[in-house]
């Protein structure tokens, strides 16, 4: 990459909200990566305080909660020291978190962090002693994902300074332009695929290299993204991402509706014309607001016919009982139910892991 620093800020989007106002339930994803785990050395005696250091400065001490085995750590020196922003809430003793799409809050007795809309549990609620509100040196790790190491009485803590990516390929089948949280989703409809969160970091280019913005890119285009290869657990997972490159060419997004329903589902009924598929059936759920939820679809010459990859398959794909997204013009019958051309169709194959770089 050409600027880790930008990475190292984006990493710390693991947690953000997801768009389009929708929240995902929490759920373990076994496709995930493993979790860092912590770097721990007792020493034969635990009392006193704890010293904490962060990217290699001593910042203000920390302390042993009272079952001695749960290393307590200031928060705003932990914020101040990773470059995020801490507002406090009187009302509720609440502290709230930011760093670009990075969002968290922290409750004062409770064991209850709040990220990206979900409640997750570290084994210790946050604790206010002498004024300053100090959470377990865990939250570090689980929470905002840097390395923790804790040795006798000393924690140490530091940013990630390097992030392995990953390149895929998709389809875009969602897209969220919230000022805050912008974000595309690719490789699946609702729960499946992947949503990739976007920053002010992000790159988005055309395929012949051309800076896009969020507003250029549609429902049903294919694109290569380069992401983090953490994600979170999270259906679908989110994760960071730099680069967002369109694979379609200008002359192949000519022949693309200026205007795209989407249609995700099962084929219920295949017709075959002079030994060719000319027009599948598809029951689910709609993409955009106002199509439908089931569909017919004529297929011609001019339908493209891609995999989740967005790597072309044939039309022997469409079989009945396929998983399928149909991408299509607005242009429908008003037969029930309605039919239309199919601009394109995705077909759900079964996945190869994504490359690490």
């Amino acid at each position: 990459m050409k600027n880790n620093m930008k990475k190292v800020s984006t990493v710390m989007a693991l947690s953000m909200a997801l768009s389009g106002g929708a929240a995902y339930a929490a759920s373990l994803d076994n496709t995930a990566p493993p979790e860092k785990q912590s770097i721990v050395s007792t020493s034969s005696s635990l009392a006193g305080t704890v010293q904490v250091s962060i990217n290699g400065t001593a910042v203000a001490d920390g302390y042993w909660s009272k079952d001695n085995q749960t290393a307590m750590i200031p928060l705003r020196a932990l914020t101040e020291a990773l470059g995020i922003e801490l507002q406090w809430n009187k009302a509720d003793k609440s502290a709230e978190l930011t760093r670009d799409a990075l969002w968290t809050q922290v409750f004062t007795g409770k064991d209850r962090y709040s990220v990206n809309k979900m409640l997750l549990t570290l084994g210790t609620a946050p604790e206010i002693k002498d004024g300053t509100l100090y959470v377990p040196a865990v939250f570090a790790e689980k929470i905002l994902h840097a390395q923790l190491t804790t040795t006798g009485n000393q924690v140490s803590i530091t940013s990630e300074e390097e992030v392995k990516t990953v390149t895929e390929r998709g389809v875009i089948t969602r897209i969220s332009n919230q000022e805050k949280y912008p974000s595309i989703q690719i490789g699946g409809a609702n729960q499946d695929g992947i949503v990739l969160n976007l920053s002010k970091d992000s790159q988005l280019l055309s395929a012949e290299g051309k800076e896009l913005t969020l507003a250029d890119l549609s429902i049903g285009m294919v694109v290569e993204a380069e992401h983090s290869l953490m994600t979170t657990r999270s259906l679908p997972p989110q994760t960071p991402t730099y680069k967002v490159t369109v694979l379609d060419t200008a002359a192949e997004l000519t022949a693309q509706p200026k205007e795209l329903f989407g249609t995700s589902g099962t084929i219920e009924n295949v017709n075959i014309k002079e030994g060719t598929v000319s027009q599948i059936e598809i029951t689910g759920t709609r993409l955009t607001e106002t199509a439908p939820d089931h569909v017919v679809l004529n297929i011609n010459k001019d339908t493209s016919l891609l995999d989740q990859n967005g790597e072309a398959v044939d039309a022997e794909q469409l079989t009945k009982g396929a998983k399928v997204i149909g991408y299509y013009s607005p242009m429908l019958t008003r037969s029930l139910p309605p039919i239309g051309t199919a601009w394109r169709v995705v077909v759900e194959l079964p996945t190869v892991q994504p490359k690490a770089e």
